[in-house]
């Protein structure tokens, strides 16, 4: 037990002794905060890109590719449970809650046309919003971020049906459609509207 003891009073007595002799400590403590000044006071590293670039989230869905801008996400996560409601326009596939709201869900195949066959239950969420309505937007997977730019994108494709044309911010390369998420949702055909 002395051993120990005494072990511990000379440990105290060094670290009074290195205390007393604190130049030697402040010297280092100095050295440290100025490092660290400098470190903080450098720029920050910007990533170089475009101004016109327009990063957009790729999403697919019953084997197609569609590209959302990111400004035009609101929020993205795993999809809930989705009730169906009967006689709503066919592009909807029921509504889910979201963070404590009530949210219709857009399956965009469906803007293109019938979907053949039976579509899987779609597994993300893509929510957008604007000043008067928010819609999901359904997604089998999330596929990657990605800027482009409207140089790099082909205009819509004239066979395109009208409501997709007028959403419709370009084509990618690969046949990504790049879609004006916002416009899409404030577009007053999509809207349902109770019938007396």
């Amino acid at each position: 037990m002395s051993q120990v003891f005494d072990r511990l009073h000379a440990s105290v007595l060094a670290l009074e002794r290195a205390i007393a002799g604190g130049d030697a400590n402040r010297d280092v403590g100095e050295r440290i905060l100025a490092e660290r000044t400098a470190r903080i006071a450098r720029d920050p590293m910007r990533a170089e890109r475009p101004p016109e670039a327009l990063s957009c989230l790729i999403l697919e869905r019953c084997g197609r590719r569609y590209a959302i801008p990111l400004g035009a996400l609101s929020d993205v996560g795993a999809m809930g449970s989705i009730a169906h409601i009967p006689g709503i326009p066919e592009v909807y596939l029921g509504v889910t809650a979201r963070r404590g709201r009530v949210v219709a869900i857009v399956d965009l195949p469906r803007l293109f046309g019938p979907v053949s066959g039976d579509a899987p239950p779609p597994r993300w969420i893509a929510l957008t919003s604007s000043a008067t309505a928010v819609c999901g937007l359904a997604a089998d997977d999330l596929v990657d971020v990605v800027d482009t730019s409207h140089d790099a994108m082909a205009s819509a494709m004239p066979g395109f049906p009208p409501i997709v044309q007028r959403h419709t911010l370009g084509v990618l390369e690969d046949g990504t459609v790049v879609i004006d998420a916002v416009g899409l949702v404030e577009d007053r055909t999509l809207r349902v509207e109770e019938r007396g």
